[in-house]
Protein backbone atom coordinates (compact mmCIF):
# COMPACT_ATOMS: atom_id res chain seq x y z
CA UNK A 1 0.00 0.00 0.00
CA UNK A 2 1.44 3.10 -0.60
CA UNK A 3 2.34 5.39 1.78
CA UNK A 4 1.04 8.83 2.90
CA UNK A 5 2.21 11.44 4.58
CA UNK A 6 -0.32 10.58 7.77
CA UNK A 7 1.04 6.92 7.05
CA UNK A 8 4.79 8.16 9.10
CA UNK A 9 5.54 8.80 12.43
CA UNK A 10 6.47 12.24 13.52
CA UNK A 11 7.67 13.03 16.71
CA UNK A 12 7.12 16.94 17.68
CA UNK A 13 7.43 16.37 21.55
CA UNK A 14 10.81 14.77 22.14
CA UNK A 15 11.33 12.49 25.68
CA UNK A 16 14.36 11.34 26.57
CA UNK A 17 17.77 11.39 25.18
CA UNK A 18 16.88 11.29 21.26
CA UNK A 19 15.00 12.62 18.48
CA UNK A 20 13.89 11.84 14.92
CA UNK A 21 14.32 14.75 12.51
CA UNK A 22 12.86 15.54 9.54
CA UNK A 23 14.07 12.12 7.70
CA UNK A 24 13.09 10.18 10.42
CA UNK A 25 16.52 9.34 11.34
CA UNK A 26 17.19 8.68 15.55
CA UNK A 27 19.96 11.10 16.70
CA UNK A 28 21.35 11.62 19.71
CA UNK A 29 20.25 15.24 21.14
CA UNK A 30 21.43 17.88 23.27
CA UNK A 31 19.48 20.61 25.02
CA UNK A 32 15.97 21.16 24.57
CA UNK A 33 16.75 24.18 22.34
CA UNK A 34 18.65 22.00 20.09
CA UNK A 35 16.67 19.33 19.77
CA UNK A 36 13.62 21.89 19.07
CA UNK A 37 15.44 23.33 15.65
CA UNK A 38 16.54 19.96 14.70
CA UNK A 39 12.57 19.12 14.78
CA UNK A 40 11.08 22.33 13.40
CA UNK A 41 13.86 24.24 11.56
CA UNK A 42 12.32 23.50 8.14
CA UNK A 43 8.67 24.01 9.14
CA UNK A 44 9.61 27.61 10.73
CA UNK A 45 11.80 28.13 7.49
CA UNK A 46 8.78 27.65 5.25
CA UNK A 47 6.42 29.68 7.46
CA UNK A 48 9.46 32.62 6.98
CA UNK A 49 8.93 32.03 3.38
CA UNK A 50 5.02 32.64 3.67
CA UNK A 51 5.65 35.53 6.17
CA UNK A 52 7.77 37.42 3.37
CA UNK A 53 5.59 36.85 0.24
CA UNK A 54 1.75 36.34 1.33
CA UNK A 55 1.32 39.78 3.06
CA UNK A 56 2.55 41.63 0.16
CA UNK A 57 -0.03 40.28 -2.09
CA UNK A 58 -2.64 40.88 0.90
CA UNK A 59 -2.21 44.21 0.48
CA UNK A 60 -3.30 44.34 -3.30
CA UNK A 61 -5.91 41.80 -1.73
CA UNK A 62 -7.32 44.67 0.48
CA UNK A 63 -6.94 47.29 -1.57
CA UNK A 64 -9.56 45.20 -4.40
CA UNK A 65 -11.73 43.76 -1.95
CA UNK A 66 -11.76 40.63 -2.67
CA UNK A 67 -11.32 39.21 0.70
CA UNK A 68 -11.97 35.31 -0.28
CA UNK A 69 -10.07 35.35 -3.16
CA UNK A 70 -7.42 33.58 -1.89
CA UNK A 71 -9.48 30.81 -0.38
CA UNK A 72 -11.21 30.46 -3.52
CA UNK A 73 -7.77 30.06 -5.49
CA UNK A 74 -6.17 28.16 -3.04
CA UNK A 75 -9.31 25.87 -2.85
CA UNK A 76 -8.86 25.52 -6.62
CA UNK A 77 -5.08 24.62 -6.25
CA UNK A 78 -5.95 21.49 -3.42
CA UNK A 79 -9.23 20.61 -6.19
CA UNK A 80 -5.74 20.21 -8.73
CA UNK A 81 -3.86 18.28 -6.06
CA UNK A 82 -6.58 16.00 -5.64
CA UNK A 83 -6.58 14.87 -8.84
CA UNK A 84 -2.86 14.52 -9.67
CA UNK A 85 -3.70 12.05 -6.12
CA UNK A 86 -6.27 10.51 -7.87
CA UNK A 87 -4.07 10.11 -10.89
CA UNK A 88 -1.39 8.48 -8.44
CA UNK A 89 0.90 11.42 -7.21
CA UNK A 90 2.89 10.47 -4.32
CA UNK A 91 2.86 13.88 -2.15
CA UNK A 92 6.07 15.10 -3.72
CA UNK A 93 5.76 14.41 -6.89
CA UNK A 94 6.18 17.74 -10.04
CA UNK A 95 2.92 16.15 -11.03
CA UNK A 96 1.59 17.68 -7.90
CA UNK A 97 2.73 21.00 -8.70
CA UNK A 98 1.71 21.03 -12.52
CA UNK A 99 -1.85 20.10 -12.12
CA UNK A 100 -2.93 22.56 -8.80
CA UNK A 101 -0.92 25.31 -10.80
CA UNK A 102 -3.09 24.48 -14.18
CA UNK A 103 -6.15 24.89 -12.20
CA UNK A 104 -4.76 27.72 -10.32
CA UNK A 105 -3.93 29.56 -13.49
CA UNK A 106 -7.84 28.50 -15.11
CA UNK A 107 -9.32 30.09 -12.28
CA UNK A 108 -7.38 33.20 -11.97
CA UNK A 109 -8.27 33.77 -15.97
CA UNK A 110 -11.79 33.42 -14.55
CA UNK A 111 -11.65 36.07 -11.89
CA UNK A 112 -9.63 38.31 -14.23
CA UNK A 113 -11.91 38.56 -17.50
CA UNK A 114 -15.23 36.66 -16.40
CA UNK A 115 -16.56 39.94 -13.99
CA UNK A 116 -15.63 43.34 -14.11
CA UNK A 117 -14.60 44.60 -10.70
CA UNK A 118 -17.41 48.28 -10.89
CA UNK A 119 -19.59 45.04 -10.08
CA UNK A 120 -18.05 44.22 -6.88
CA UNK A 121 -20.86 41.84 -5.48
CA UNK A 122 -21.46 39.82 -8.17
CA UNK A 123 -17.28 39.39 -8.57
CA UNK A 124 -17.17 38.49 -4.63
CA UNK A 125 -20.53 36.25 -5.16
CA UNK A 126 -18.71 34.84 -7.90
CA UNK A 127 -15.50 34.06 -5.81
CA UNK A 128 -17.84 32.19 -3.15
CA UNK A 129 -19.53 30.24 -5.60
CA UNK A 130 -15.95 29.02 -6.90
CA UNK A 131 -14.57 27.97 -3.21
CA UNK A 132 -17.95 26.06 -2.77
CA UNK A 133 -17.59 24.43 -6.18
CA UNK A 134 -14.05 23.40 -5.74
CA UNK A 135 -14.53 22.12 -2.23
CA UNK A 136 -18.00 20.33 -3.47
CA UNK A 137 -15.90 18.73 -6.30
CA UNK A 138 -12.51 18.01 -3.93
CA UNK A 139 -15.06 15.73 -1.73
CA UNK A 140 -16.84 14.29 -4.51
CA UNK A 141 -13.28 13.36 -6.22
CA UNK A 142 -11.97 11.79 -2.99
CA UNK A 143 -14.99 10.15 -1.48
CA UNK A 144 -14.09 6.42 -2.69
CA UNK A 145 -10.34 6.71 -2.54
CA UNK A 146 -7.90 5.06 -0.32
CA UNK A 147 -6.30 7.98 2.23
CA UNK A 148 -9.23 10.41 0.31
CA UNK A 149 -10.37 11.92 3.80
CA UNK A 150 -6.88 12.55 5.15
CA UNK A 151 -5.69 14.30 2.25
CA UNK A 152 -8.89 16.31 2.17
CA UNK A 153 -8.53 16.58 5.77
CA UNK A 154 -4.41 17.64 5.36
CA UNK A 155 -5.08 19.98 2.92
CA UNK A 156 -6.97 22.36 5.08
CA UNK A 157 -5.60 21.91 8.18
CA UNK A 158 -1.63 21.82 6.91
CA UNK A 159 -0.25 18.96 8.75
CA UNK A 160 1.84 18.52 5.63
CA UNK A 161 3.70 21.98 7.29
CA UNK A 162 5.20 19.09 9.81
CA UNK A 163 7.08 17.21 6.86
CA UNK A 164 8.28 20.00 4.54
CA UNK A 165 11.38 19.30 3.00
CA UNK A 166 14.52 20.86 1.86
CA UNK A 167 12.87 20.22 -1.65
CA UNK A 168 9.65 21.89 -0.78
CA UNK A 169 11.97 25.05 0.45
CA UNK A 170 13.68 25.30 -2.62
CA UNK A 171 10.39 25.24 -4.75
CA UNK A 172 8.68 27.34 -2.55
CA UNK A 173 12.08 29.90 -2.26
CA UNK A 174 12.47 29.99 -6.12
CA UNK A 175 8.63 30.77 -6.60
CA UNK A 176 8.54 33.28 -3.57
CA UNK A 177 11.79 35.21 -5.36
CA UNK A 178 9.57 35.10 -8.65
CA UNK A 179 6.67 36.86 -7.44
CA UNK A 180 8.48 38.92 -4.98
CA UNK A 181 10.34 40.30 -7.94
CA UNK A 182 7.60 40.63 -10.17
CA UNK A 183 5.40 42.81 -7.14
CA UNK A 184 8.28 44.78 -6.78
CA UNK A 185 9.01 46.05 -10.31
CA UNK A 186 5.60 46.40 -11.06
CA UNK A 187 4.41 48.04 -8.20
CA UNK A 188 2.99 51.25 -9.30
CA UNK A 189 1.06 49.95 -12.06
CA UNK A 190 -0.14 47.44 -9.74
CA UNK A 191 -1.00 49.44 -6.73
CA UNK A 192 -2.94 51.53 -9.40
CA UNK A 193 -4.88 48.97 -10.42
CA UNK A 194 -5.72 47.44 -7.45
CA UNK A 195 -6.08 51.18 -5.96
CA UNK A 196 -7.76 52.88 -8.68
CA UNK A 197 -8.86 50.73 -11.66
CA UNK A 198 -10.78 53.78 -13.59
CA UNK A 199 -7.82 56.06 -13.30
CA UNK A 200 -5.51 53.01 -14.33
CA UNK A 201 -8.02 52.72 -17.67
CA UNK A 202 -7.52 56.80 -18.01
CA UNK A 203 -3.55 56.13 -18.06
CA UNK A 204 -3.96 53.59 -21.00
CA UNK A 205 -3.17 50.46 -18.75
CA UNK A 206 -4.85 47.19 -19.35
CA UNK A 207 -6.53 46.54 -15.76
CA UNK A 208 -7.72 42.99 -16.91
CA UNK A 209 -4.71 42.26 -18.10
CA UNK A 210 -3.10 43.32 -14.71
CA UNK A 211 -5.85 41.89 -12.62
CA UNK A 212 -4.44 38.15 -14.55
CA UNK A 213 -1.07 38.80 -13.76
CA UNK A 214 -1.51 39.30 -10.72
CA UNK A 215 -3.69 36.48 -10.26
CA UNK A 216 -1.30 34.20 -11.66
CA UNK A 217 1.66 35.68 -9.97
CA UNK A 218 -0.93 34.74 -6.93
CA UNK A 219 -1.44 31.29 -7.94
CA UNK A 220 2.36 30.34 -8.46
CA UNK A 221 2.23 31.52 -4.88
CA UNK A 222 -0.91 29.19 -3.63
CA UNK A 223 0.52 26.36 -5.86
CA UNK A 224 3.03 25.72 -3.79
CA UNK A 225 2.22 27.42 -0.09
CA UNK A 226 -1.13 24.99 -0.05
CA UNK A 227 0.43 21.71 -0.65
CA UNK A 228 2.67 22.75 2.32
CA UNK A 229 0.71 24.97 4.83
CA UNK A 230 -2.95 24.31 4.11
CA UNK A 231 -5.80 26.42 2.60
CA UNK A 232 -6.63 27.85 6.13
CA UNK A 233 -2.99 28.57 6.63
CA UNK A 234 -2.28 30.46 3.32
CA UNK A 235 -5.47 32.48 4.00
CA UNK A 236 -4.14 33.54 7.45
CA UNK A 237 -1.15 34.65 6.06
CA UNK A 238 -2.24 36.52 3.14
CA UNK A 239 -5.00 38.53 5.12
CA UNK A 240 -4.24 39.00 9.33
CA UNK A 241 -0.80 40.07 9.44
CA UNK A 242 -1.48 43.14 6.88
CA UNK A 243 -5.16 43.63 8.67
CA UNK A 244 -3.27 43.83 11.83
CA UNK A 245 -1.20 46.26 10.65
CA UNK A 246 -4.20 47.99 9.05
CA UNK A 247 -5.85 48.79 12.65
CA UNK A 248 -2.77 49.99 14.09
CA UNK A 249 -3.14 52.57 11.96
CA UNK A 250 0.18 51.86 9.55
CA UNK A 251 0.22 53.54 6.13
CA UNK A 252 2.78 52.68 3.30
CA UNK A 253 5.65 50.46 3.44
CA UNK A 254 5.62 50.10 7.81
CA UNK A 255 2.19 48.87 7.20
CA UNK A 256 4.35 45.71 5.33
CA UNK A 257 6.94 46.20 7.87
CA UNK A 258 4.34 45.37 10.39
CA UNK A 259 2.75 42.68 8.95
CA UNK A 260 5.69 40.79 8.51
CA UNK A 261 6.55 41.22 12.03
CA UNK A 262 3.63 40.14 13.14
CA UNK A 263 3.48 37.04 10.87
CA UNK A 264 7.20 35.97 12.08
CA UNK A 265 6.34 36.23 15.59
CA UNK A 266 2.66 34.05 14.97
CA UNK A 267 4.87 31.61 13.06
CA UNK A 268 7.90 31.36 15.75
CA UNK A 269 4.84 30.94 18.72
CA UNK A 270 3.01 28.31 16.50
CA UNK A 271 6.14 26.24 16.20
CA UNK A 272 6.60 26.29 19.89
CA UNK A 273 2.90 25.42 20.63
CA UNK A 274 3.35 22.66 17.75
CA UNK A 275 6.34 21.23 19.40
CA UNK A 276 5.57 21.80 23.20
CA UNK A 277 1.54 20.23 22.50
CA UNK A 278 1.89 17.86 19.81
CA UNK A 279 -0.52 20.16 17.67
CA UNK A 280 -0.74 20.24 13.66
CA UNK A 281 1.43 23.44 13.40
CA UNK A 282 -0.59 24.63 10.44
CA UNK A 283 -4.45 24.83 12.79
CA UNK A 284 -1.94 25.90 15.39
CA UNK A 285 -0.87 29.31 13.22
CA UNK A 286 -4.51 30.02 12.37
CA UNK A 287 -5.57 29.53 15.64
CA UNK A 288 -2.88 31.81 16.86
CA UNK A 289 -3.63 34.32 13.73
CA UNK A 290 -7.36 34.35 15.52
CA UNK A 291 -6.10 35.37 18.54
CA UNK A 292 -3.92 37.91 17.50
CA UNK A 293 -6.18 39.95 15.60
CA UNK A 294 -8.99 39.59 18.18
CA UNK A 295 -6.19 41.04 20.62
CA UNK A 296 -5.61 44.04 18.31
CA UNK A 297 -9.10 44.82 17.30
CA UNK A 298 -9.42 44.72 21.31
CA UNK A 299 -6.63 47.32 21.63
CA UNK A 300 -7.83 49.45 18.95
CA UNK A 301 -11.13 49.49 20.04
CA UNK A 302 -10.52 50.35 23.95
CA UNK A 303 -7.99 53.77 22.68
CA UNK A 304 -11.03 54.85 20.42
CA UNK A 305 -12.86 54.81 23.16
CA UNK A 306 -10.34 56.27 25.43
CA UNK A 307 -10.02 59.17 23.19
CA UNK A 308 -13.09 59.75 22.84
CA UNK A 309 -13.77 59.87 26.38
CA UNK A 310 -11.11 62.35 27.13
CA UNK A 311 -12.39 64.49 24.46
CA UNK A 312 -15.72 64.67 25.81
CA UNK A 313 -14.16 65.86 29.59
CA UNK A 314 -12.59 68.73 27.47
CA UNK A 315 -15.40 70.08 26.05
CA UNK A 316 -17.29 69.58 28.99
CA UNK A 317 -14.49 71.67 30.74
Amino acid sequence: MRRGPRDRRRLLQVRGPGFIDHRGVIRQGGGGAMNFLAVMALPLLACLLLTLILPALGRHVLARGVIFVDLALAQIAALGQSVAFLLGAEPHDPSMYYWSFGFTLLGAALFSFLWDREHSVLQEAFIGISFALATAATLLLLANAPHGAEHVSGTLSGEALGWVTWKDIAIMATLFAIVGSFLFFSRKKLSLCSEDPKKARASGLSVKKWDFLFYAAFGLVVTSSVKVSGVLAVFSYLIVPIVCATLLGRRGPARLYWAWAIGLVVSILGGVFSYLRDWPMGATIVVLFGVTVAIVSLTVRMKYVDDGEDSARQEAA
